[in-house]
């Protein structure tokens, strides 16, 4: 099989944008860990032709970051999670249960007062139990760089290398964007974590020191290799949909946060291709409301 690359810019993309917010005046240790973790439940939902299912996505993540200073750092990750299916009503079964293995490497990397750069590489396996890691292994590079514009807006260009398990090399371009609209109100470029896994636009109220909510939209993607247990022997399947996410968030400074989220999954379509690349499944399916918590804490 071939080594690919699967989108997987959104962490990167996040954790250079929110963290760019965090309140100053707090020492950070020069190593530190972290951990994070999240699940989201997308309730059941019908689909084209009949049938319906459900999903349940978890993950959990562990890294250790070295900060010269806040804008001078450079973080190692790695976690696991699943997305584990549960389909009714069809004959076959076009998979069951997603398990993920990831690891990343982050830089930030301040200039001077206006020039930030980013830089994040990751590998990713991404399949059914029982898939060969080699099988379903990917990878990615996120870069970019941003400018300040005075004290509200700070812009920059960002690209994404991806590519996805049995298909070319992709190339995204990003627009970093931190625009502080008023005191509270601020648009953001970034996606979510567990819920929204990729980049998107972020708008947040700060409803105080503490206290945020916002609300999240992005295009997501996600593919992965089949066993040879199911519909598409060896294959590759994939969920499409355009997630919408709210979320209010508590933040325990200097390094933590817990937030509620929920949000509908919009314009979502199921497909397997067989080892060939030749399509076999193909299914739309309604929108499907979801629910979820993020926790994070950095030591």
């Amino acid at each position: 099989m071939k080594f690919k690359g699967c989108l997987a810019a959104a962490f990167l993309v996040y954790t250079a944008f929110s963290d760019t917010n965090a309140v100053s005046g707090f020492s950070f240790p020069r190593w530190g860990p972290s951990v994070k973790a999240g699940s989201v439940y997308n309730f059941e939902t019908d689909m084209e032709g009949g049938g319906s299912f459900s999903v349940n996505r978890y993950f959990m993540e562990a890294g250790i970051a070295r900060m010269w200073s806040f804008d001078r750092m450079i973080a190692f990750s790695a976690g696991f999670g699943q997305d584990d299916y549960r389909f009714n009503d069809l004959s076959t079964l076009p998979w069951n249960n997603i398990n993920t293995y990831r690891m990343g490497l982050f830089a930030r990397w301040r200039l001077n007062e206006q020039w930030v750069l980013f830089a994040g590489p990751s590998v990713r396996s991404y399949g059914e139990p029982g898939v060969d890691l080699a099988d379903a292994l990917t990878g990615s590079f996120f870069g970019g760089a941003s400018y300040t514009f005075g004290d509200r807006l700070t812009l920059g260009p960002g690209l994404v290398i991806a590519c996805e398990i049995e298909d070319k090399t992709r190339y995204f371009p990003v627009l970093l964007v931190n625009w502080n609209i008023t005191d509270r109100l601020s648009l953001e470029t970034g996606g979510g974590f567990v819920a929204t896994a990729g980049p998107g636009l972020s708008l947040i109220y700060s409803i105080s020191n503490h206290w945020k909510a916002g609300l999240t939209g992005r295009y997501e993607v996600k593919r992965f290799r089949l066993n040879r247990d199911g519909l598409a022997v060896n294959g590759v399947g994939e969920d499409e949909s355009v997630p919408f996410v709210a979320n209010l968030t508590y933040f325990l400074y200097p390094g933590g946060f817990i937030s509620g989220i929920a949000g509908f999954n919009f314009s979502g379509k199921l497909s397997a291709d067989d080892a060939y690349g030749d399509l076999l499944y193909e299914r739309t399916y309604d929108p499907a409301p979801g629910i979820g918590f993020v926790a994070s804490f950095r030591f």
